[in-house]
């Protein structure tokens, strides 16, 4: 008998990026949150062992239908990803600093993927999306949607375990996306009573729940009755925690940084598809911080496919 191959639905938005190579010269790719950790996940799994698709709208420009070339290159399927006729992809430029930090302006209100579970998805997407045996999504996610459509993505969410399936969420924020962190709180905790793995990032919730360190975090996931936590810390690694127990695990140490884009996010991936493929919790942290530190050594979101 053939193993089975394990369906895991990404939802968010993916963007054409622009990162300065100079004051005057932009390198263009396509990146964005969700999409990266898709990209990553389909890297470090087994050949056929995860079906990886990502749920999206993109326009018909021309960069759109680039952007899906890019995700099938990096071995993620479109599948539920529609298209909107006439609608464009959002932009955001990128600038990193000397010590590899980064600093984003985004373009994106006009996004068709800002249209993710409004009222012309169509309820057979919603009961597809429900059948997947993990769906992943993140704060950025919910940030692009309007309140109805966060609504309808919940309900998915609780439909989704209803059939034994999973929920994975990582809590990532950019202010300039909410009115409010209040807000960003109120829309993650709605999602976070549907969640069975929590993949945040130390700094996001702090400026969003008011965490003051990893244990007060760890401490209001598991009051939401999330079951599996990872606390990402950057530079110090991360914390792992079940219902019981915590246990730290340090980053990957003299990791060369050129760009910290995306490294959350290539831990997400990788931690994920070693889950995915029975590795208990520290082994697949432990395989989430080794592909971190390879990211942050080159510049740009992605690792060549």
């Amino acid at each position: 008998m053939l193993p089975m191959t394990t369906r895991v639905a990404l939802i968010g938005e993916c963007m054409i990026e622009l990162r300065h190579l100079s004051a005057d010269r932009l390198a263009l790719g396509y990146a964005g949150d969700v999409f990266n950790t898709a990209a990553y996940l389909a890297r470090s799994a087994e050949p056929g062992a995860v079906d990886v698709q990502f749920v999206s709208i993109t326009g018909d420009d021309p960069y759109s239908l680039a952007m899906r070339e890019h995700w099938r290159a990096y071995g993620v399927h479109d599948a539920y990803a529609r298209v909107r006729p006439g609608g464009k992809a959002g932009l955001y430029l990128i600038r990193t600093d000397a010590r590899g930090e980064r600093t984003f302006q985004h373009y994106r209100r006009g996004s068709a993927a800002r249209e993710l579970f409004g009222p012309d998805q169509p309820a057979e997407l919603d009961d597809a999306i429900a059948g997947h045996d993990l769906v992943y999504l993140s704060g950025i996610t919910l940030s692009i949607m309007s309140g109805a459509a966060r609504e309808r993505l919940v309900a998915v969410l609780a439909e989704t375990r209803r059939r034994g399936g999973r929920v994975a969420y990582d809590g990532n924020y950019r202010p300039s996306g909410w009115p409010s962190p209040r807000a960003a709180a109120d829309a993650a905790n709605a999602v976070l009573a549907h969640t069975d793995i929590a993949l945040p990032s130390l700094d996001d919730d702090r400026l969003v729940h008011g965490d003051t360190d990893a244990g007060a975090c760890v401490a209001r996931l598991r009051s939401s009755g999330v079951g599996e936590i990872v606390v990402k810390l950057g530079a110090d690694g991360c914390v792992i925690a079940d219902a019981r127990t915590t246990e730290p695990i340090p980053a990957v140490p003299g990791a060369a940084v050129v760009d910290t884009t995306s490294a959350g996010d290539a831990f997400n991936g990788a931690y994920l598809a070693a889950r995915l493929a029975g590795a208990v919790p520290r082994a697949a942290a432990e395989a989430g911080t080794r592909l971190a530190a390879e990211v942050i050594a080159h510049p740009g979101a992605l690792l060549p496919a």
